[in-house]
């Protein structure tokens, strides 16, 4: 489960991310004008938040995929593809330095590194 302390934006359905035929399902419920033959094609672009220790703290979608189960699902595993080689009170953003002004808190800072992906699922 994700810890308290990590945001998601939107928040998803979903603890973990679930076993292929779970997401399916709620593609076909909620987005059946965008399964075209059984299959979504769509842009989904996101940020990934670090804290100043260069931890990632949160993801945000930026562009929908049109269909928000799937956004959802990407939210999840993109999490758990971006953690995939953490290790314990190491940065999972590397090469980074951040200086703060005087009087700056650490924890009001936040990084964000923006992504983009094309997704192609079938169900």
């Amino acid at each position: 489960m994700a810890a308290p302390d990590f945001s998601y934006n939107p928040q998803p359905r979903w603890a973990e991310d679930p076993d292929t035929p779970v997401v399916c399902a709620a593609m076909r419920s909620e987005c059946a004008a965008q399964l075209k033959d059984g299959q979504i094609d769509a842009e989904w672009s996101y940020a990934e938040l670090y804290n100043a220790d260069g931890m990632l703290v949160g993801l945000r979608s930026l562009q929908s995929s049109g269909c928000k189960p799937l956004d959802e699902h990407l939210l999840l595993s993109h999490r758990h593809f971006a953690t995939t080689f953490s290790e314990p009170g190491k940065p999972d953003l590397d090469d980074i330095t951040v200086e703060l002004a005087p009087g700056t808190t650490k924890d009001a800072v936040r990084l964000v590194k923006r992504g983009s992906t094309q997704v192609s699922i079938g169900c």
